[in-house]
């Protein structure tokens, strides 16, 4: 099985000629694929016009995380507490979605992911949690840019019952969380199939379970956490039945 993700850029000035604005793949997730034994294919920040091109060499994608999306493509004009942007990057990937959705090519989307994928399809985000997002029944808004190592959980989320996530994980999972994006008005063909005690979504998925959506990052748990290498098992397997 061939599965596609999506690479992310090195924006950082700080580095060579060669290695400025390079296209890199994230190595726990690239081992993930591996000790999986499903066989990578990383797709470049490449023109949207190759998205068809590039999904018909891959069973599945896995849009990763990475930068903010340009809150352009939503509507809406950056407010001041958006972090960094990349729009070739949006561009392809919104195009990639798209191009997915009508080639019947399975998602899984992480971090970013999910928020790429929500706006491709119909949707918005908050740009800043901290100053945009109101918690539920006026709790304080949990750490979702953790100070914890990457790979160790810090905050539960709530999963409903008649999702692929809850087939994975229950009811309640420990998650470990690097946002300060998230989903906000939610693209018609999706629905929330997670949330955190404060009510910020974490998880979104289709109808038929072709896309799925969480807000953490299992890349970086996978090897730690056998529910959390479980996800990528439970996707590849609905590819591999579909």
């Amino acid at each position: 099985m061939r599965i596609g993700v999506t690479a992310d850029i090195i924006l950082s000035q700080n580095q060579t000629f060669r290695q400025r604005e390079g296209h890199f793949a994230q190595r726990t997730l690239m081992n993930c694929l591996l000790a999986n034994n499903i066989t990578p294919v990383i797709l470049p920040v490449a023109k949207p016009e190759m998205a068809a091109d590039l999904l018909e060499t891959v069973d599945g994608v896995i849009l990763t995380g990475g930068p903010d999306v340009l809150p352009e493509f939503y509507g809406e004009e950056p407010i001041r507490e958006i972090g960094t942007t990349y729009e070739p990057r949006d561009q392809f990937e919104l195009a990639l979605v798209k191009q997915a959705v009508q080639m019947k090519k399975p998602i899984l989307a992480i971090c970013r992911g999910l928020q790429i994928v929500n706006v491709a399809l119909g949707g918005t985000l908050y740009q800043d949690i901290d100053t945009q997002f109101e918690p539920k029944d006026n709790m304080r808004i949990l750490q979702h840019s953790q100070k914890a190592i990457g790979y160790a959980p810090v905050h539960h989320i709530n999963i409903n019952s008649d999702s692929a996530l809850a087939k994975t994980f229950g009811s309640r999972a420990f998650v470990n969380s690097f946002h300060h994006e998230a989903a906000k008005d939610v693209a018609p063909s999706l629905k929330v199939v997670a949330i955190a005690d404060d009510g910020m979504i974490e998880g979104l998925e289709n109808d038929d379970k072709s896309i799925q959506c969480v807000q953490w990052h299992p890349e970086n748990m996978w090897d730690h956490y056998a529910d959390e290498n479980q996800l990528f098992v439970d996707f590849f397997n609905r590819i591999h039945t579909k």
